[in-house]
């Protein structure tokens, strides 16, 4: 798929102020995006909120020099709830909460806005876990990177954790 330029951000240094939550992607729908209802597809959903994953690693100092000398993080579960629907040439802003991390995990949530009318669109929680990727297996996140969590995750704490993190997907049946 295509991508729309993206926002470029600098990586997180001590002293910088934090927003809570982090506004991390814009982007706007393009034709590729579209299916044939006339609306962004599941799949563009996925993209947009993977786009938004690149910048904050980005903010928190995952570049390609740390992926180049062997870490990175995997995704190992990712919840998306659309909520409504794209159309194409709206503009979106994707915005980022930091719920936890431990040593070798990541658990956050992103939001999906139509940037125009300020609703929301789609969220998408997901859990990473940290890896050696040449040694192929789960390690500790590299010391840089946990001083950036830390001080986002401490902006973070103040923020209501939204509703729909963990929620299960299941039928309800009526009796």
């Amino acid at each position: 798929m295509t991508e729309p330029l993206r926002q470029q951000v600098s990586a997180w240094q001590v002293g910088d102020v934090i927003s809570a939550p982090l506004d991390v992607y814009r982007s706007q729908v393009i034709q590729e995006w579209v299916d044939y209802n006339s609306h962004m597809t599941e799949a563009a959903y996925l993209t947009v909120f993977g786009w938004a994953s690149d910048v904050l690693f980005q903010f928190i100092g995952v570049d390609d020099a740390y992926r180049a000398a062997g870490s990175s993080f995997y995704t190992v579960e990712t919840h998306i709830i659309y909520e409504r629907e794209a159309a194409l040439n709206d503009s979106l802003k994707v915005s980022t909460q930091i719920l936890d991390f431990d040593a070798k995990r990541l658990h956050f949530n992103h939001q999906m806005f139509n940037l125009n009318t300020g609703q929301r669109l789609s969220t998408c929680e997901q859990m990473l876990v940290h890896v050696d990727s040449l040694a192929a297996k789960a390690s500790e996140i590299k010391p840089p990177v946990v001083l950036a969590l830390s001080a986002i995750l401490s902006s973070h704490r103040e923020l209501a954790t939204p509703a729909e993190i963990g929620r299960t997907m299941k039928i309800i049946h009526k009796t």
